[in-house]
C-alpha cells in the first residue's frame, strides 16, 4: 500500500489529530463512559497506525479489589492484532487475526459489546472477530482516554484518528457499513458521542451531538489528514493500460478528476462506491517512460485533495512482469514492524506467518539485488532497508557467528541457508564493493568453513556435526564463496579451499555427483570408510539421494569463476557439461522448466545468464527468455502470482494456473518468480560479447558509432581524433564473438574520421574491434 502526500483547497474538512507516543500528554480525556453508554455500546473511528511504539484507541480498564479486573481496553498489538479486552472480573480478551491492523494505512476499525455478552471487532466494515464473554463487562469508575489507557499508562497511540463515535447500541456490520464513509449529522439515534477531530486549530475537540466537547492533551496536534489512498502504481507494456484503486475514506466523494499529465494517454475513472474508484489508464505508446500524473478527489462540499498517481510505461517485458510482481510483493508480504516480509498470506492477503524463514529472505534479496540492477533509482532505498533488516538473521552462539533459520536468535543455524545468503553477498559486492556486505559474505563462510570435516564434508545443519555427512547446498555454495572471496581479496587460503571444496563435489567417488547423469544428488555419507548415498545421523537413516535442479546450478556457477580466476579450459567444459545435463532433465522448449521455482527455477535461469554473459552465445540467453515467457502467459494465477508450493504438483514452473484462486502464497516462490523476470531484463538490456575476453579492459577503450542503428550496406564512421593520420586494423563480431569481416588496413582520416562499410546480411548486435598499436577501442552497433 503505497500513502501518497496529499495537498487541500482551502475548504472542507482537510485536519486530523496526531498522536505521538513520545509526548506525555498526548490523549484526549472523554470523562466517564456512563455519560455515553447504556450497557451496551459500539466504538468506531478511522485510525492510522504510525508505529508500534503505543497501542491505544480508547481505555477506562481499572481493577478493584472488590471486583477484580473491570472495564475495558480497545487496542492493538504489534502482531497487527485489533483486541478488545474486557474486565468480568478476570480479563477476556477478543482479538482478530495477525497482521488485520497495517502499519501506514488508514482502516476502518470498530468494536460492538451486546447485552448478551457478545463482543464482535469489524475492520473496514467486515467482521474480523467474534467473541462471548463469560458475564458482562463490569463498570468502571476509572476515566475513559482516546489514544491512552486508564490502567496501563505509558502505551500511547502513535498513529491519527478521525471521525471517532460511540453509540449507545451494539451496532451490526450492515449499519457500521451504512454511515462509516460519511460525515454524521450528529442527530442520529443512539449515538452518544462523535468527534470529527478536524477542529484544525485550538485545544477544543468538539463533540457533533454537541454534548461532550472536550480538551486534548497538549501531546497532540492538528495535521492535515492525507486520506487519499492510492493502491500500488500504474504499469503499463505495450500500448496497454492497467488500473488502480484511488480512495478517501471517510469523504463522500463526488467527482475524481485527472488534473495534470505529462505523460500521454487515456485516463477514466470507475466509480466503486461513493469514496473510491478504479482510475484506469490506456497508453499510446510502447516507448519506456515513467512519470506521475495528478489526480483531484472533489468532495460533497467541492474540497479538492489531491494527489499524485505513479505511471511506468515499459518496452522489456521481463522488467514490467518482475516490477509488477515485486512491487506486488512488497506491498502484500512486506512487514513494517521489523523491515522484512512474510513468509504466507492467506486469500485475503493477511500475514499467515508474519516473518520469512532465512531461506526464503536469500532468495528476496536476490529478487531486490536484480531489480536493483534493472532501476536502481527505484530500487535503491528498498534494497538497501532490506539488506540491513536481514542482519536480524545475524546470531553469535558459543563463540561462532552465523545466520539462524528466523531473526532474533531464534532456531538453528542452517549451514545450507547460511550458504544461500553467500550467493546475493557475492552479487551485491560485485556491484557496489559494500564493505558491510562483504563482512558478512566472510562471517556466512566461516561459519560453514570452520566446521568441514577433513573431506570438505558440511552437513545440512548443526545437529548433523561429526557423522560424515557432505551435504550438497551446504559444500556448493560455501565453495563458490571461496572463490569469489579470493577474487575480491587475493588471498590464496581462499582460493585453496575454492579447489578443494570443488575437486570434492567433483570426484564420483564421493557419490554426491552421479557419474552418468553429470547431476548431484542432495546428500552422500562416508561412513565405514567409503561413500554412500545412505548414511545414519543420530540414529536415522538418511536417504540422500534424488536431484534438484539448484544442487547443479549453482556448481555450474562454481565453474564459470572458476574458469574466470584461473582461465582453465576444464572448468569451462565442466559448466557446459552440467548445463546440458540440466536442460535435458528439466527443460522442454516452449513448455517451461519441470522444476520448482526455488528448488531450481530462478537458479536455473541465473546459470543460464551466468553462461550467456561469459559465453555470448545466444541460446542461453533465448532459452532463459522462453522459461519466463511461458510463465507469464500461463503460470501466473488470478492474484498475480506463480507457482510456489513445495510439492511437484503445485509448485513447478511448467504448470498451467492461469485459472487458479489459491487460498495461501508463499513469498519464496514469488521472490525466485520477480528475480528471475528481472535477471533476464537485466541481461536483454547487457548484451554479452566474446570480444571482451580479447585483452585486458584496461587498454580498450568504448567509442561512438555513427549511424546507430544503421542498415545493411551503410557506411559506418567512428571518430577517432588522437590517431589522425595513422593507419588501424578494424575487426567485425558476432554476438558470440565469431569474426565476420576484417579490414586489415584502414587509414584514420585528418579529422580523425575512420569509415568502413561492413558486409553484413543479417540484422543483429555486432562488435567492432579498432586496434592500433597498443590501444585497442571498441564499439557496438544494431544492424537492421
Amino acid at each position: 500500500m503505497f500513502l501518497i502526500a496529499v495537498s487541500f483547497k482551502s475548504k472542507g474538512q482537510s485536519w486530523i489529530l496526531k498522536f505521538d507516543s513520545s509526548q506525555p500528554e498526548s490523549y484526549i480525556d472523554c470523562g466517564n463512559l456512563d455519560e455515553y453508554s447504556t450497557a451496551e455500546f459500539t466504538i468506531e473511528t478511522w485510525l492510522y497506525v504510525d508505529n508500534w511504539s503505543g497501542n491505544y484507541i480508547m481505555a477506562n480498564e481499572s481493577w478493584s479489589e472488590a471486583s477484580g479486573s473491570v472495564g475495558f481496553a480497545f487496542r492493538f498489538n504489534s502482531n497487527g492484532q485489533l483486541e478488545m479486552s474486557i474486565g468480568t472480573g478476570d480479563w477476556e480478551a477478543v482479538k482478530s487475526p495477525e497482521s488485520s491492523i497495517k502499519l501506514k494505512q488508514w482502516q476502518h476499525v470498530a468494536v460492538s459489546v451486546s447485552t448478551d455478552n457478545n463482543v464482535n471487532l469489524y475492520i473496514d466494515g467486515v467482521p474480523v472477530k467474534e467473541g462471548v464473554l463469560s458475564g458482562p463487562m463490569l463498570r468502571s469508575t476509572a476515566k475513559l482516554f482516546m489514544g491512552e489507557g486508564s490502567l496501563w499508562k505509558g502505551r500511547r497511540l502513535e498513529g491519527k484518528l478521525a471521525d471517532f463515535r460511540i453509540w449507545n447500541t451494539a451496532r451490526t456490520s450492515d449499519e457500521i457499513n451504512a454511515n462509516k464513509d460519511i460525515q454524521l449529522t450528529g442527530n442520529e439515534s443512539g449515538l452518544a458521542a462523535n468527534w470529527l477531530l478536524s477542529d484544525g486549530e485550538g485545544d477544543v475537540v468538539l463533540d457533533l451531538t454537541g454534548q461532550h466537547n472536550l480538551i486534548r492533551g497538549a501531546g497532540t496536534s492538528w495535521v492535515l489528514k492525507n486520506f487519499v489512498v492510492v493502491e500500488g502504481s500504474l504499469k503499463v507494456l505495450n500500448s496497454g493500460r492497467d488500473s488502480v484503486l484511488v480512495s478517501v475514506p471517510g469523504e463522500l466523494i463526488s467527482d475524481w478528476q485527472v488534473t495534470t499529465a505529462a505523460i500521454g494517454g487515456e485516463f477514466t475513472f470507475t466509480n466503486r462506491d461513493d469514496h473510491s474508484a478504479y482510475l484506469v489508464y490506456e497508453s499510446q505508446t510502447s516507448s519506456y517512460q515513467n512519470d506521475t500524473i495528478t489526480i483531484a478527489a472533489v468532495t460533497a462540499d467541492a474540497t479538492e485533495i489531491h494527489t499524485m498517481v505513479a505511471v511506468d510505461l515499459y518496452d522489456n517485458k521481463y522488467q514490467y512482469y518482475g516490477e509488477k510482481l515485486l512491487d506486488q510483493i512488497h506491498k502484500e508480504f512486506y512487514n513494517k514492524s521489523n523491515g522484512l516480509y512474510a513468509e504466507v498470506i492467506d486469500a485475503s492477503s493477511q500475514f499467515v506467518q508474519g516473518t520469512s524463514f532465512v531461506w526464503p529472505a536469500s532468495h528476496m534479496l536476490r529478487a531486490l539485488v536484480n531489480a536493483w540492477k534493472v532501476n536502481p533509482e527505484k530500487y535503491e532505498s528498498m534494497f538497501s532497508n532490506y539488506l540491513e533488516a536481514v542482519e536480524q538473521y545475524k546470531t553469535t552462539k558459543a563463540g561462532r557467528t552465523g545466520f539462524a533459520v528466523l531473526p532474533g536468535n531464534n532456531g538453528e543455524r542452517f549451514y545450507d541457508d547460511n550458504g544461500q545468503l553467500m550467493m546475493p553477498f557475492c552479487h551485491i559486492y560485485d556491484l557496489a564493493q559494500d564493505q558491510t556486505t562483504l563482512g558478512n559474505l566472510k562471517i556466512a563462510y566461516e561459519f560453514n568453513n570452520g566446521i568441514r570435516d577433513s573431506r570438505y564434508a558440511i552437513p545440512q545443519h548443526e545437529n548433523q556435526l561429526g557423522f560424515g555427512m557432505l551435504f550438497s547446498m551446504s559444500v556448493n555454495y560455501t565453495s563458490y564463496a571461496a572463490a569469489k572471496l579470493y577474487q575480491v581479496t587475493s588471498d590464496t587460503r581462499y582460493l585453496d579451499e575454492a579447489l578443494a571444496y570443488y575437486e570434492t563435489e567433483n570426484d564420483y567417488a564421493v557419490k554426491i555427483k552421479d557419474a552418468t547423469t553429470k547431476l548431484f544428488n542432495q546428500a552422500s555419507y562416508y561412513q565405514n570408510g567409503s561413500w554412500s548415498l545412505d548414511g545414519i545421523v543420530n540414529g536415522l537413516t538418511q536417504r540422500g539421494g534424488g536431484y534438484r535442479a539448484y544442487q547443479t546450478t549453482v556448481v555450474i556457477q562454481n565453474a564459470i569463476l572458476l574458469y574466470q580466476i584461473t582461465k582453465e579450459e576444464k572448468y569451462l567444459n565442466d559448466a557446459h557439461e552440467m548445463m546440458t545435463s540440466c536442460l535435458d532433465r528439466w527443460y522442454t522448449p516452449g513448455q517451461g522448466l519441470s522444476e520448482i521455482s526455488f528448488w531450481g527455477g530462478d537458479d536455473m535461469i541465473d546459470a543460464l545468464l551466468d553462461m550467456y554473459q561469459e559465453t555470448a552465445d545466444q541460446e542461453f540467453f533465448t532459452i532463459a527468455a522462453d522459461i519466463m515467457d511461458f510463465l507469464s502467459a500461463n503460470n501466473r494465477d488470478k492474484r498475480g502470482y506463480y507457482a510456489g508450493s513445495y510439492e511437484d504438483s503445485k509448485g513447478k514452473w511448467n504448470l498451467h494456473r492461469t485459472s487458479l484462486n489459491p487460498a495461501e502464497v508463499g513469498m519464496m516462490g514469488q521472490a525466485a518468480a520477480a528475480s528471475s523476470f528481472l535477471n533476464v531484463a537485466f541481461n536483454s538490456e547487457n548484451t554479452p560479447t566474446a570480444v571482451s575476453k580479447l585483452e585486458s579492459k584496461k587498454t580498450k577503450l568504448a567509442v561512438p558509432v555513427f549511424p546507430n542503428p544503421a542498415s545493411r550496406g551503410s557506411e559506418l564512421r567512428i571518430q577517432l581524433s588522437e590517431k589522425a593520420g595513422q593507419v588501424c586494423k578494424v575487426s567485425i563480431y558476432s554476438q558470440s564473438g565469431q569474426m565476420i569481416q576484417l579490414f586489415e588496413s584502414r587509414r584514420v582520416a585528418g579529422d580523425g574520421l575512420i569509415t568502413f562499410s561492413p558486409a553484413i546480411n543479417i540484422p543483429g548486435i555486432y562488435f567492432i574491434r579498432i586496434t592500433s598499436e597498443s590501444k585497442s577501442y571498441q564499439a557496438k552497433v544494431l544492424i537492421n
